[in-house]
């Protein structure tokens, strides 16, 4: 069928000829009728065309359109075709189908139909070849015509979106086949690429153990490798992170001494600029910001802070070393005047006895050198009074505050400089004090940096250098995994105006060049440089097309790919002429801090230039009800890209949601041994408890398998503070102690159980804290520069995570969570019904609940700190609002708003909270207060009402107490003398009942003999054997009669404590058993086949009562 006739539908003229040769025609209209000729040619090949196909063909006769085109500008286009006696239809219809054609990004509609056609032809020609191609693999895998459609497409870039469960292997595997043996494809010339071993080995067992088929299958890491190796003389030795943070900690360490330009660099960092401010709006978060940081000093961190106090309820004395102020710019100022060896004390008593709300008003600092006294006043809004945190009431009564404080100082005549957080003219507060206190003939003599530094290297307290090492290891590893080269660091500098960013951007510029100068020393190279200089071999055309010479570059879970990894693949590509296949699923993107860039999912076609996108929606893993559940919980972020996945399985009751008990009542005598850690054990086994007893009811005999899924890797280790549960050191394995054998336990964290499914899955860390799920920690903002950070939804990688976490199961997913601080995904399922229906709810669930910081500020609500007060020798609860605003402090939080104050009754004394008589609400009373009969001590008190009445928020009123009687006096005396009281000996602490504390029950190991065989058999905390020892009999069996059969000694097959292994952890899987220590690829395709029919023969024949307590009789064996 020709061309016309069959795209537009109509017949040609009478005088239309086909002969496009002969000369009866101008040359540029037998071009256009050769044209429609190759066009009709290609679409009559039983084939699908991809667009390479035919971009030849339009690069070939891109100058007629041109002509046509300058015909119609010039109205000759009708004369011309009248003079020649030329059929325009046919010069219209040409033009319409060349720009189609010509535009690369999108299918033409005649090529579309075409494949189509050839699709849905081959789809039921090759039925019997289609239904059967995995019959190696398992004889019940059958392909849906989604699946199907995959494999019979050819299209020069495709990337597949297939749902969790959907057979992305399975249909990898498919299409490796059908390459092989339909399109006559060199096994050698697919590569095969995943992002993981766990992938990789999934993958090899598949194609090259399954279906025989001996393609390449690697990581991208071993890809790089390879071709590095290509290129190289003498292979290069692969360093991992630790090599990086032994480099880069040894040379801030040491060798950075003799750079001194960058000593001050990390001086002014560690100073200024080490903890990042928060610079968001939200007060929630602000609030989670002040609670977790802590606010030292760096002459408290140099161990150089010692202030001796006299405590005031012991009347001993004590040393405090360190030195925690109430906010990160506050730590600015006190570094500054250190390093510039400027004497200073924080908050102080003011040299004259004024009250501030009825207690001691203190300064934030006051400085002396020699007869010159200042104070600094640092205020925490800008110069124009503004601060995005605060209320309009609370700026107001902040600036007044401020008038109060000036207007104090100028009546005293004390000298005052006061500090804004930002000045109008865009000056740093920091500056503006070096002004100040050079106009008032301060000397600021700078601390020798070296001196500084190096005692910042040596000072117990390491946490600058270990954290900034850190911090640069993970920028450098993303910085490189992006394909960034060195030049990027002074582009990103023209780019941000933060002086911290810039400031951190010189230290870790100077840090890579040292870290690629020790690679280049050594002769080695990291993971992220093998990837980027592999590409850029290719790239320049230094590995010849040859040596490669693949025609299909296949990518498995493509959703984690990097800028860096899409770099090779392209450029491998490019250099072969080879098609990708990329398969993954964006809902399970959840690798952006080590480099993953979902948009390079999302936009595929759009990076390539064009593509094709086909998705798979039949899951053949979860049953629908989950699905619905999981997609649309995924779903509501707009930006992922929208699917509806199909499943034939249905159940009820597919997510349950589990409560525990979460807080440990200290008035109960009878609390449980490990307090919310029994609770939490409790919930775990009345999930597996639920899951043994549905087994039962659907018939279901063997061992349960269930995994257990975490959101970090400690959440296996607190689950074993319960008595029921044993963690294993060693293999990482959790073991029940209730159920025993009739379970079969794993624990992966979230991240890695992407790409498995268990028949029953449990989720155990759903709670609503910094490490819950979703996890509420927070990156360094500098890595925003090399991390993509998804800000399109709240939580929005979290959330795949989550999705990720619930799509593992075949069945039901169980998800344990504390009834007080429920997850938000946990509530989000609770609370909107109708989006998600069959979510049962076990237990009391309080979801009303917002996340709590534990101490708050009964006046303002702000985050309270505990410390011990220099000035009023007590352990106090402060409140770290501004004191413009809130000075609230106390002892004892019970006391409610109760706060410390001056007592007006005694010189010395302080009104503290008490507990009132005979069970009455809190008191506040003097410290100086004595039981004793003749009442020789301070006997203020007050009741809530009496002080409410008393309480004077002002500031500036004079001390009543001036005059009165001072009870401490010989303590200070002996204090300011250097006369200090004698050091008590601390006293023996009384016998008290035994805590109920948290302890990890761990498992042991016990010599167990087989004959002459020793084995370390795993035992549980109590002693109770958990290694299947009737297994492990007929695992050491099989190993003799082998050894015997390959004339070799037993231990090289497999050694005692690997058969232990094999017998305690029971893999059913190849994937598992690789998991087993001593186990490696080669070893499970010599005997793994074996070895899994072993276990799983034993599995379905052996007793699945608990495990027995062997005690001191051990069973006999011959």
């Amino acid at each position: 069928m020709r061309l016309l006739s069959r795209i537009f539908g109509f017949k040609q003229r009478d005088n239309e000829h086909d002969d496009t040769s002969s000369g009866s025609y101008p040359e540029e209209y037998r071009q256009i009728l050769k044209f429609n000729s190759i066009l009709d040619s290609l679409l009559d090949e039983d084939r699908f065309i991809a667009r390479s196909d035919y971009k030849q063909l339009v690069d070939e006769y891109a100058s007629l359109p041109a002509f046509i085109e300058t015909l119609k500008k010039s109205q000759m286009l009708k004369t011309y075709v009248e003079t020649n006696n030329l059929d325009l239809i046919t010069i219209h219809k040409f033009v319409d189908t060349y720009k189609q054609l010509s535009n690369i990004a999108t299918v033409p509609e005649v090529i579309k139909r075409h494949n189509d056609i050839f699709i849905q032809k081959h789809i039921k020609d090759e039925k019997r070849y289609l239904d059967d191609i995995l019959k190696e693999c398992d004889p019940n895998i059958l392909l849906d015509d989604e699946q199907r459609e995959v494999v019979l497409s050819n299209e020069d870039y495709t990337l597949v979106i297939a749902g969790a469960g959907a057979g992305k292997t399975t249909t990898v595997a498919a299409k490796v086949r059908y390459l092989v043996e339909k399109q006559g494809v060199n096994p050698e010339q697919i590569l095969v690429i995943s992002f993981t071993n766990k992938a990789v080995n999934e993958l090899k067992e598949r194609i090259n153990h399954n279906l025989k088929i001996n393609c390449p299958i690697s990581t991208f890491h071993s890809i790089g490798n390879s071709i590095m190796n290509i290129n190289e003389d003498g292979k290069k030795r692969i360093v991992e992170g630790g090599y990086m943070f032994t480099i880069i900690n040894r040379y801030l360490k040491e060798t950075v001494l003799r750079d001194s330009e960058l000593v001050d660099k990390l001086i002014l960092f560690f100073g200024s600029y080490f903890t990042a401010p928060y610079e968001g709006k939200d007060l929630a978060e602000y609030f989670q910001f002040i609670s977790r940081t802590e606010f030292s000093t760096i002459k408290s961190n140099v161990q150089e802070y010692i202030q001796q106090v006299i405590d005031h309820k012991t009347k001993e004395v004590k040393t405090l070393n360190n030195e925690i102020l109430r906010s990160q710019e506050e730590v600015n100022i006190a570094n500054f005047l250190y390093l510039n060896q400027i004497d200073y004390e924080y908050e102080p008593f003011y040299q004259y006895q004024i009250l501030d709300s009825n207690k001691p008003y203190t300064p934030d600092f006051v400085i002396r050198q020699r007869e010159k006294v200042t104070y600094i006043e640092h205020f925490g809004i800008t110069q124009n009074g503004t601060n995005n945190l605060y209320s309009p009431e609370d700026i107001e009564k902040y600036k007044k505050r401020i008038n109060d404080k000036i207007l104090l100082h100028r009546k005293h005549k004390t000298d005052l400089i006061y500090t804004f957080s930002k000045y109008n003219d865009g000056t740093d507060y920091l500056v503006h004090l070096k002004e100040e206190l050079i106009a008032r003939g301060y000397e600021l003599n700078k601390r020798p940096s070296e001196e500084v530094y190096q005692k910042i290297v040596n000072s117990e307290e390491t946490k600058y250098i270990v954290r900034l090492v850190n911090l640069i290891c993970n920028f450098i590893s993303n910085f490189k995994t992006q394909g960034y080269k060195e030049e990027h660091f002074d582009i990103f500098k023209s780019k941000i105006q933060n002086v911290r960013t810039r400031l951190f951007l010189d230290i870790c510029r100077t840090c890579y060049l040292e870290y690629q100068k020790c690679l280049i020393q050594d002769n080695c190279t990291d993971f992220e440089d093998m990837i980027n200089e592999s590409a850029e071999l290719i790239r320049k055309k230094k590995i010849a097309k040859e040596r490669l010479g693949y025609k299909y570059i296949i990518v498995d879970e493509y959703q984690d790919i990097s800028r860096q990894r899409y770099n090779l693949i392209k450029e491998l590509s490019s250099l072969c002429d080879a098609k990708i296949v990329a398969v993954g699923d964006d809902w399970q993107s959840i690798y952006a801090f080590s480099g993953s860039i979902l948009p390079l999912f999302t936009h595929f076609c759009k990076e390539f230039g064009y593509g094709q996108e086909l998705k798979i929606t039949r899951t053949y893993r979860n049953a629908q009800e989950l699905i619905n559940i999981a997609g649309s919980f995924v779903q509501r972020n707009s930006e992922q890209i929208q699917k509806s996945l199909i499943s034939n399985k249905s159940i009820e009751n597919p997510v349950i949601i589990q409560t525990y008990c979460d807080k440990k009542d200290k008035k109960k005598e009878d609390t449980p041994k490990g307090g919310i850690y029994y609770y939490l054990g409790d919930a775990v086994n009345s999930s597996i408890q639920a899951i043994l007893e549905q087994n039962e009811k659907e018939g279901k005999r063997g061992v349960a398998s269930i995994l257990l899924i975490g959101r970090y890797g400690f959440d296996a280790r607190n689950l074993c503070n319960s008595d029921d549960f044993n963690y294993d050191e060693r293999s990482k394995t959790i073991y029940s102690a209730k159920f025993g054998k009739r379970v079969k336990l794993s624990f992966l964290t979230a991240h890695s159980s992407k790409g498995l499914s268990a028949d029953n899955v449990i989720i155990i860390n759903a709670k609503d804290e910094m490490f819950g799920f979703p996890s509420q920690i927070e990156d360094d903002p500098v890595l925003r520069l090399v991390v993509n950070h998804d800000d399109s939804y709240n939580y929005a990688e979290e959330r795949r995570l989550f999705y990720v976490a619930l799509t593992r199961t075949k069945n039901r997913v169980f998800i344990i969570t504390p009834e007080n601080r429920p997850s938000e995904f946990i509530k989000e399922l609770l609370i909107e019904k109708k989006l998600y229906p069959n979510v049962v709810l076990n237990g009391n669930l309080n979801l009303e609940s917002k996340r709590k910081i534990k101490n708050v500020c009964p006046i303002c609500g702000y985050p309270m700190q505990r410390r011990m007060n220099k000035n009023y020798g007590l352990e106090l609860w402060m409140c770290m609002n501004d004191q413009e605003i809130c000075g609230f402090m106390t002892n004892d939080t019970r006391g409610g708003d109760l706060a410390i104050k001056k007592c007006d009754w005694c010189k010395d004394g302080y009104l503290i909270v008490k507990p009132g008589s005979n069970g009455k609400e809190p008191i506040l009373g003097c410290t100086n207060y004595k039981s004793d009969k003749d009442k020789t001590g301070c006997n203020r008190m007050m009741s809530r009402d009496y002080y409410l009445k008393w309480i004077d928020d002002s500031i500036g009123n004079e001390d009543p107490s001036v005059g009165k009687f001072e009870y401490l006096r010989s303590e200070k005396i002996a204090l300011e003398e250097g006369h200090l009281p004698k050091m008590t000996e601390p006293k023996k602490p009384a016998i008290r009942k035994e805590r109920k504390t948290p302890n990890i029950h761990t498992t042991t190991t016990q010599v167990f003999h087989i004959e002459k065989d020793g084995f370390d058999v795993i035992c549980d905390a109590t002693g109770n054997i958990l290694t299947d020892m009737e297994l492990l009999k007929k695992i050491r069996q099989w190993r003799y009669e082998k050894a015997k059969e390959k004339n070799m000694r037993a231990y090289w097959i497999f050694n005692n404590a690997t058969l232990v292994d094999l017998a305690t952890r029971m893999p059913i899987t190849r994937e598992e058993l690789l998991s087993i220590s001593g186990i490696g690829e080669k070893k499970v395709e010599m005997y793994g086949d074996e070895i899994l029919q072993i276990i799983n023969k034993h599995s379905h024949t052996a007793p699945t009562t608990n495990s027995h307590n062997w005690g001191s009789e051990w069973p006999e064996f011959e």
